[in-house]
């Protein structure tokens, strides 16, 4: 349990950040280690092994060089790049492997790897928006996404933390036409077949546009079952591929492509899964870390549920989701969206809160689509009328996740980021119901994006993600009218779409954006 200091508003003697209540020394966890230690001498950079691992993206090997020149810990560079040490050991070990540059450019920046470098990095993935350029915010209105050949292909989709790279087949057809907010693509015999293929694949209408390329996408197969009926196809304008949509499809392939990998095993230990402490969780079944994810999350939820009528009517949760692909399990794992309608406030009227530590690094390293889906996944909380804090003090990302009824008990339930092994555990404690209460207490009157209605928090949050809130409300108003069942049908029982459309909805009508007329299309 973390121990209580001056409840002063005290900063790093070194960067000047806001240290946290229970950071008893004078420097931010990101600067702990000091200037010296956290630089190489140039000659190191110089090393031919040192300049090939960079040139190849090999993060462990060039992260394993580095603390043997400089003498740092696993646990000295995890807080270089604030996060979990575990996750050094796993990269320096080849079990994960960093393959979107915004991220490898991240570790590059805390490491220190001098500019000339990195021209040795290869050329980005042509569909991610932003990708070759330095950590920052991407413009997230469709800019950035190179257009994919007419014709039969594939949209590559990059691996992330926990997600592999996935591979969606695609069928790219020139648009008929662009009328209402619709585009038509005629019937032919290549596109009646694309629409009976049973795995998820994607058709894709081409139109210029003021002289740009854009492209809309649909599932396949939307009805869910096999049709050999031909005819033209109605591709929604709301499914403009852009960072929202791509998105979306990102977190809704690899959990699905993972999910259904281990299908069976999945089923089996569903079927037996106990809320009780230590109960055995997916690491020990050979799983996929998203089959892994879902586990420990239902775990927690089931955990946490079996307390709820000890926790009052609007207790205040702690969460350790850091980035978009952690946060977008609440828009579709299908679990979780029952347990938020379960938690919610139980009286008209009240609120509950829920914090959330989103260091600046972790925004700056992800791209923007990642970033959507944490404010997707945010903008659901407060649909639930959960207020929600943001802070981006790194002295709290290792804080359990928690749920506290002052006064009463704390139930400590985590998944996230805990290698497998939910913690789990209840409390009574005096003390430590005051060590909860002081987080979520110096958290809520310092959060980014405070403000006194949820529409002005929505708007906030944006902001602190780099994110346009003007393109947000329009391109969730244009999803919400369309639905989302015929961009991302899930494919597994597991996952569902309420949450991403709860988030939808929400967006649009807290943040008041009348949707725009479309620009007329070039014909």
């Amino acid at each position: 349990m973390p121990t209580m200091v001056d409840s002063g508003q005290r900063r790093c003697t070194r960067c000047g950040a806001l240290l946290s209540r229970f950071n008893a020394g004078t420097r931010c966890a990101s600067c702990q280690d000091g200037p010296a230690a956290r630089r190489a001498d140039p000659a190191f950079w110089r090393d031919p092994t040192v300049r090939r691992a960079v040139a190849a993206w090999e993060l462990g090997t060039v992260v394993k060089l580095f603390r043997k020149h400089t003498g740092l810990s696993q646990a000295g560079v995890a807080r270089m790049v604030n996060i979990d040490q575990a996750e050094v050991s796993r990269l320096e070990r080849g079990l994960k492997q960093i393959r979107d540059r915004r991220q490898f450019v991240q570790w590059t920046d805390a490491l220190g790897v001098p500019e000339e470098l990195l021209g040795l990095l290869p050329a980005a993935d042509p569909h991610i928006p932003g990708a070759t350029s330095r950590p920052g915010y991407a413009d997230t209105r469709g800019c950035g996404y190179a257009a994919l050949p007419e014709g039969p292909g594939q949209l590559l989709l990059p691996v992330g933390r926990f997600v592999s790279t996935t591979a969606i087949p695609v069928l790219t057809l020139p648009a008929a036409s662009f009328l209402g907010h619709s585009l038509r693509l005629d019937s032919r015999p290549e596109l009646d077949d694309w629409r009976a293929m049973p795995m998820r694949a994607l058709v894709v209408a081409n139109r210029t546009v003021d002289g740009a390329v854009r492209q809309f996408v649909t599932d396949a197969r939307p009805s869910g079952v096999r049709t050999t009926a031909s005819g033209p196809v109605d591709i929604p304008a709301a499914y403009e591929l852009d960072d929202l949509t791509y998105g979306i499809l990102w977190a809704m392939s690899g959990f699905e492509a993972a999910l259904l990998g281990d299908d069976q095993a999945l089923h089996t230990l569903l079927a037996s899964l106990t809320a009780s402490p230590g109960s055995p969780l997916a690491s020990d079944h050979g799983l996929t870390e998203v089959s892994t994810m879902l586990i420990g999350s239902e775990t927690a939820a089931r955990y946490i549920l079996g307390h709820r009528d000890h926790l009052g009517d609007a207790p205040v949760f702690w969460t350790r989701e850091q980035r978009g692909e952690e946060a977008a399990t609440w828009l579709f794992f299908r679990h979780k969206y029952r347990y938020l309608e379960r938690m919610a406030p139980r009286r008209p009227g009240s609120t509950s809160g829920r914090g959330f530590c989103v260091p600046e690094t972790a925004v700056a390293s992800s791209p923007a689509y990642e970033r959507v889906l944490m404010f997707l996944a945010i903008a659901l909380m407060e649909s639930f009328s959960i207020r929600t804090w943001v802070t981006g003090d790194g002295g709290f990302a290792h804080t359990d996740g928690f749920v506290l009824s002052h006064g009463r008990r704390a139930v400590i339930a985590s998944w996230v980021r805990t290698e497998g092994a939910s913690h789990l555990a209840v409390t009574a404690r005096p003390g430590a119901l005051r060590t909860f209460a002081d987080v979520t207490g110096h958290v809520s009157h310092h959060s980014a994006t405070a403000a006194e209605q949820a529409g002005q928090r929505l708007a906030a949050t944006a902001e602190y993600l780099g994110l346009d809130a003007s393109w947000l409300g329009r391109r969730c108003a244009q999803l919400s009218a369309a639905g989302t069942e015929r961009l991302a049908r899930p494919r597994s029982r597991l996952l569902g779409l309420e949450g991403l459309e709860a988030a939808c909805r929400f967006v649009a009508e807290q943040l008041v954006i009348i949707p725009r007329t479309r620009t007329a299309p070039t014909r």
